[in-house]
């Protein structure tokens, strides 16, 4: 059985390009999304293994999106793309029990280390 996931960030064309990289990697991306509301919206819908989500978009944040999520499934593995790097956002994320944290610009080896494990 492949894997699932949503990717969900304000960039399209990024959200295009790492949904590629996604079904390189054998990860079918089941789901696209532009925002926070978005985010939570296609998770109820898609049931994905992996959620794929930016941190800082309009309509509600990444932070907000991974909240709601959470409490509609608190296993689920949610993954970070940010292109913040400082102690105060990985500090908010670990008090989310997120599945892991990647920077932009994204190391393909470091997502399919996450999705692997």
């Amino acid at each position: 059985m492949s894997k699932t996931a949503i990717v969900i960030d304000d960039d399209i064309e990024f959200v295009d390009i790492f949904s590629q990289l996604l079904e390189e990697a054998n990860t079918d991306v089941v789901g696209k999304g532009h925002n926070g509301k978005e985010a939570i919206d296609l998770f109820k819908e898609k049931n994905p293994n992996f959620v794929f989500i930016d941190l800082n978009m309009p309509d509600g944040t990444g932070f907000h999106a991974i909240r709601n999520i959470k409490k509609i499934d608190e296993s689920a593995k949610i993954i970070a793309v940010t292109g913040k790097n400082d102690f105060s956002t990985q500090g908010k994320l670990q008090k989310l029990d997120i599945h892991g944290f990647i920077h932009k610009p994204v190391d393909m080896n470091k997502i399919i280390e996450l999705i692997e494990n």
